[in-house]
């Protein structure tokens, strides 16, 4: 994995080296190994690629990036892995048109590009990928996002010119960088505990969507494509037999793995015990001749500890095991420091034992790990997918039958004496906006009137923007339409941001074969009725796993990792919350103070109903600390993998 930066100035403005390098190695710990630049000049064209390089494959001088064809023509910065790349740089082979100089994937990329164009490469590659591309002849800057989201790629636009970078935290060195606060994104933030793309937290700091390229000519004209949708991929007839989707389902999950399996270095697991991980370390056991690399953490005095069922797989199949606890101390040392490798606020509470389990990997020698993100999305495995979608049946669409005037009538009168999510649930199906927003909201949109002083409020909701975010979906039934949504905001914004933000503060790849693109295809196929049957969540999945895991692991209770918010937000971190929080210069200028105070009030008698939001309000005011109140830590000094 790697950190890529660059600068497209179309009027042909010189960009120093010195620049360039300072941008590009705030990203270090993306590729402490290797680093290049390249600088293209002309009349009225400037062009400037930086790279820092973790090395994976292909360690020798011959991956060093930027990269360029053989003639010059074509230029790369490549953050990722293709892990089919033999396979296509033998079908370029074939043709007797290319000689590589690499063993590299970023090659073959290049290459690709060159024999089927942008989209016909795009459509071959199987991987996790953002990259930026140069075409000298055309003299044309694209950027690129891969289908899921598992890696960033963020921009922004300049009088002239355009910025690019693997992290935001690069762009904002660059010398006319001044960050300031994109209000629409904080609004929705609070809601879905991330900045649903293409907003970011810096109002002219924009992130590619997944899925998506972006082409910038030398003129200053900007197109935009998605080349990958999960609207395009609709349930086959349920007719097709239960047999049949589980061997493929089975066949495609061992080829995502071994795919993910492509290194020259060590690799390992992330083992939590559950049916996703568990399912990983197996079909990495069936491959390997020496004993799969597993990583678990706990938390200190926590009921929900998995280490049990991650030590009963470990040694089912002959695991190297590595464990980690953590206690209060190690949460509240490093929380300010998250801010910083964050870029911008993601309140999930996860990020913090990641963090961890990706320094143990990393100090234990392994910089490749395979993670279970993915799964529950794919295959419907949260119990809240479920109630929405009985709840619609039962009752949404009844109430949405009523005329609108007593619909609003309806919600006006009883709004004051609903608990929040009911209050909000009877204005959205009042204003003709989806039922479902998120599988975990923090502030509901009626809420947010009382949280925040009344001209910060936005006029679009956020459930108005997870409508037309869910407006390709509309004729699906509610569990296909919840899938697809989930694919476009919370797992590529939130979850995978989460790992790919943690994993790369320690210099450690996390690779996800749940989101291997054949697999993801295949599963948006899935009739709901064999994602969900008879109370059962990810019931395909889980027949499928039967015979490769036990099925004590495959039936347990579901069970967060970490547990939860609740469970992470003890009362030492609750005490640090409170004191950041009420004095933070963010919340006295935007929030009402009174209704804060009342959220910690009520957390002490009904903590599981209020530490999502706590988490939210305290990832938001370390982020403005971080970049607001004080100089951002440069990490770039500093050893990868190390506690600072």
């Amino acid at each position: 994995m790697c950190g890529v930066v660059g600068i497209f100035d179309w009027r042909g403005e010189v960009v120093p080296d010195a620049v360039i390098l300072a941008m590009r190695d705030r990203m270090i710990r993306r590729g402490p190994d290797d680093a290049g630049l390249f600088t293209h000049r002309d009349r009225d064209l400037f062009v400037g690629l930086g790279h820092r390089r973790l090395s994976i494959i292909d360690l020798s001088p011959s991956g060093r990036q930027p990269m360029a064809t053989a003639d010059g023509s074509l230029w790369i910065a490549f953050n990722g892995e293709i892990f089919n790349y033999r396979e296509i740089r033998n079908e370029l082979l074939a043709t007797g048109r290319y000689a590589f100089r690499s063993q590299t994937d970023t090659e073959v990329i290049l290459y690709g590009v060159r024999e089927w164009g942008l989209d016909g490469c795009l459509a071959r590659l199987r991987g996790m990928y953002a990259f930026a591309l140069f075409d000298a002849m055309e003299r044309t800057l694209t950027l690129v996002r891969d289908p899921l989201g598992v890696k960033p790629l963020y921009y922004s636009r300049r009088p002239g010119g355009l910025i690019f970078a693997s992290e935001i935290k690069a762009i904002l060195a660059h010398p006319d960088a001044k960050p300031a606060i994109d209000d629409e994104a904080l609004f929705h933030y609070l809601t879905f505990a991330n900045a649903p793309a293409p907003r970011t937290f810096f109002d002219d700091v924009a992130k590619l969507e997944s899925g998506t390229y972006l082409v910038v000519d030398r003129r200053g004209r900007v197109h935009q494509r998605r080349f990958w949708d999960p609207a395009r991929f609709a349930p086959h007839d349920p007719a097709i037999p239960e047999r049949d989707y589980m061997d493929e389902l089975r066949r495609l999950l061992r080829q995502a793995v071994a795919r993910r399996m492509v290194s020259d270095v060590p690799f390992g697991a992330f083992l939590s015990g559950g049916v996703d991980s568990s399912l990983n370390v197996a079909l990495m056991a069936e491959l390997l001749d020496r004993p799969v690399e597993t990583y678990s953490i706990g938390i200190q005095d926590d009921p929900s500890n998995e280490f049990a069922h991650a030590r009963f797989i470990a040694q089912r199949f002959g695991a190297n095991h590595h464990e980690i606890v953590i206690d209060d101390r190690d949460f509240i040392e490093f929380l300010p420091r998250m801010a910083y490798h964050q870029d911008e606020p993601l309140a999930d509470p996860v990020c913090v034992p990641l963090y961890y389990l990706a320094k143990l990997a990393r100090e234990s020698g392994t910089p490749v790990v395979q993670v279970g993100e993915g799964s529950d999305e794919l295959f419907a495995g949260y119990s809240m997918y479920h109630a929405f979608a009985r709840w619609e049946r039962a009752a949404y669409r009844p109430y949405q039958r009523l005329p609108r005037p007593l619909r609003r009538l309806a919600h006006a009168i009883l709004e004051g004496f609903l608990p929040a999510e009911y209050a909000d649930a009877l204005r959205r199906a009042a204003d003709e906006e989806p039922p479902f927003l998120g599988n975990a909201v923090a502030f509901w949109d009626c809420e947010k009137r009382g949280l925040l002083k009344p001209e910060r409020l936005m006029p679009r909701s956020s459930g108005r923007l997870i409508g037309d975010l869910a407006s390709p979906f509309k004729d699906r039934e509610l569990l296909d339409r919840i899938l697809a949504l989930e694919l476009r905001n919370r797992l590529p914004e939130l979850l995978l941001m989460r790992v790919d933000k943690m994993s790369m503060a320690c210099s450690v790849e996390a690779r996800v074969p749940f989101l291997d693109e054949d697999v993801v295809e295949f599963a948006l196929r899935i009739p709901a009725a064999l994602k969900f049957r008879d109370g059962e969540g990810k019931y395909l999945l889980k027949q499928a796993a039967r015979g490769l895991i036990p099925d004590e692991v495959i039936f347990r209770s579901k069970q967060g990792f970490c547990g939860s918010a609740t469970t992470m937000l003890s009362d030492a971190v609750t005490r640090f919350a409170r004191e950041r929080i009420l004095g933070s210069p963010l919340v006295a200028e935007r929030f009402n103070r009174p209704f804060i105070e009342r959220l910690f009030d009520r957390h002490r008698r009904r903590k599981r109903f209020n530490s999502f939001k706590i988490w939210n309000l305290l990832n938001l005011v370390l982020w403005h600390a971080c970049w607001f109140e004080e100089t951002p830590r440069d990490s770039a000094t500093r050893e990868p993998g190390a506690s600072f």
